[in-house]
């Protein structure tokens, strides 16, 4: 059963800057030396750690760092990796506040040939923590490839982001004045369960929308669509909602049906984490201009 929390929010996340030693522990392949052995020759390396020097002197700090989880011993330390910046002049506590959000910058890398560099626009919401990704079809990204790598094209990523940022924030003040009515809210909620998971799985029969909809704290007891979008996101992505029910049983069984009991699981990939986010903010502004 859901339950409505109090807010606490980590003060590190909002208003400390990861040091070098917090970026080292969360994330090692940041700090590669070199590329995996075996790419391109005409890959350029380019430390991902010389990169957020290069962006901290565009005045963006770094914040949340993470990386992909690998199985081939070959590519620990190149992994894919992702960052989240903040503007310097964001980081201050008392100018940050419960019901807040703040523009971020998000960069993926690779160093194993994978990925290139990718700098895409996101939010970072105080009232529950969460970490959105910008679509890309409205607002800034950008993809720098290996083979074409320089300190003026990260600035300049760095720029289109941030001049970006006040059409970000027109568009969650265009979502908050949309009131959405339950049984649009319930529609987002069953289109947003698609986004998620294949058709084929029992959790997009079982899942009601009721259970995506339901607030985790009193704030997310609005209709609009901007708060909608954020606690049916936080459920989706976080997972931990229990569900139930009956669903057809295997071909030999003596009983048609069995019941099944689960609970649904966090995202944990980071290509599916920022797919996700970009697909429900295109859905979210699909329902805006309904």
């Amino acid at each position: 059963m859901n339950t409505i929390d109090s807010v606490t929010v980590p003060a590190s996340r909002v208003s400390r800057a990861l040091s070098p030693e917090d970026l080292r522990r969360v994330a090692p392949s940041v700090f590669a030396e070199n590329a995996r052995p075996g790419v391109s020759s005409r890959y350029t390396f380019v430390s991902t750690a010389q990169v957020v020097a290069l962006l901290q002197g565009e005045g963006w700090e770094p914040v949340k760092a993470s990386e992909q989880r690998v199985r081939l011993e070959s590519r620990v330390g190149f992994q894919m990796h992702e960052i989240r910046f903040a503007r310097r002049a964001d980081l201050d506590a008392e100018s940050f506040k419960v019901g807040d959000t703040r523009p971020e910058m998000i960069l993926q890398n690779a160093h194993d040939g994978t990925r290139a560099y990718r700098i895409d626009a996101g939010l970072y919401r105080l009232v529950c923590r969460n970490g959105l990704v910008v679509a890309d079809a409205a607002f800034a990204h950008v993809a720098i490839r290996h083979l074409d790598v320089s300190a003026e094209k990260f600035a300049a990523a760095a720029q289109a982001v941030a001049d970006n940022t006040p059409r970000v924030m027109e568009v969650i003040a265009r979502w908050q004045a949309v009131q959405l009515s339950e049984t649009a809210r319930q529609e987002f909620a069953r289109r947003a369960t698609a986004l998620r998971w294949d058709a084929t799985r029992p959790v997009t029969r079982l899942l009601t929308p009721d259970k995506l909809l339901a607030p985790l704290r009193y704030g997310d007891r609005a209709t609009d669509l901007w708060t909608t979008f954020n606690v049916v996101q936080e459920h989706l992505l976080r997972g931990g909602i229990r569900y139930a029910g009956y669903v057809p049983a295997a071909a030999d069984a003596v009983f048609p049906t069995h019941f099944l009991r689960n609970t649904t699981r966090p995202v944990g990939g980071l290509h599916e984490g920022q797919r996700l986010n970009k697909s429900l903010w295109t859905l979210a502004e699909e329902f805006s201009r309904n």
